[in-house]
């Protein structure tokens, strides 16, 4: 029996259309995962309703902090969530916030504020990286705020820790002020310090539409 060679030319460009589309969504899924948040989410129970967040950078430049949390704070506005700059509930000339937790918890709460969104910028050599091959789940003393905070706060609060010289990746963690645990926790890919000031409001962006989709937050 002779082979049909209309067949044959047939079978070849099925094969090949089939490892195009297969190449081509493979590149574009690469390109995807490269912006996109990862994040961890409670499954403990906590009040979703959450109106008012503090936007609380953990950054010891005052320009880069006040950037960062003005860009989280317009992202915000964007999807109807109502974000207050850390900086004008905690001014850098009354000190370092949270030297009385408790105190500074009910101050929140009188205020209004449901939850604290932290926003760190974390140096790659730190102990906390996660390769992105590795599946992200947060370190056990994320789970409270006053843990993370005083540890976040040793680490970014060093002499020049901010350099030209090294990579970075944003950090973000969203706790309910109430109890202060930890519901959700985001991180993003590496970047270079050059392109920070163009980085942040893209990932803020990412991150409120990712609490919204996520049904971390009620809409």
């Amino acid at each position: 029996m002779k082979n049909n060679p209309l067949k044959i030319i047939k079978i070849s460009t099925n094969g090949i259309i089939f490892w195009l589309f297969l190449l081509s969504s493979i590149l574009m899924n690469s390109c995807a995962t490269k912006d996109i948040v990862r994040v961890w989410n409670s499954n403990e129970e906590y009040n979703r309703n959450i109106k008012k967040i503090l936007a609380l950078g953990l950054i010891n430049q005052v320009s880069l902090r006040h950037n960062a949390e003005f860009a989280f704070v317009d992202a915000s506005k964007k999807v109807g969530i109502r974000a207050i700059d850390g900086m004008s509930v905690f001014p850098p000339q009354m000190g370092k916030p949270f030297e009385d937790l408790e105190r500074d918890r009910a101050h929140l709460l009188d205020k209004g504020f449901d939850a604290i969104l932290t926003i760190s910028i974390i140096d790659v050599s730190a102990e906390r990286y996660v390769r992105p091959e590795t599946r992200y789940a947060p370190l056990v003393y994320y789970d409270r705020f006053s843990n993370y905070y005083y540890r976040t706060e040793a680490l970014v609060y060093k002499p020049g820790y901010f350099s030209l010289q090294t990579k970075y990746f944003l950090e973000t963690n969203l706790y309910e002020i109430k109890g202060g645990k930890l519901v959700w926790s985001g991180r993003s890919y590496i970047f270079d310090p050059q392109d920070v000031e163009r980085f942040v409001p893209k990932y803020a962006n990412k991150l409120f539409n990712e609490l919204l989709s996520a049904g971390v937050i009620d809409g």
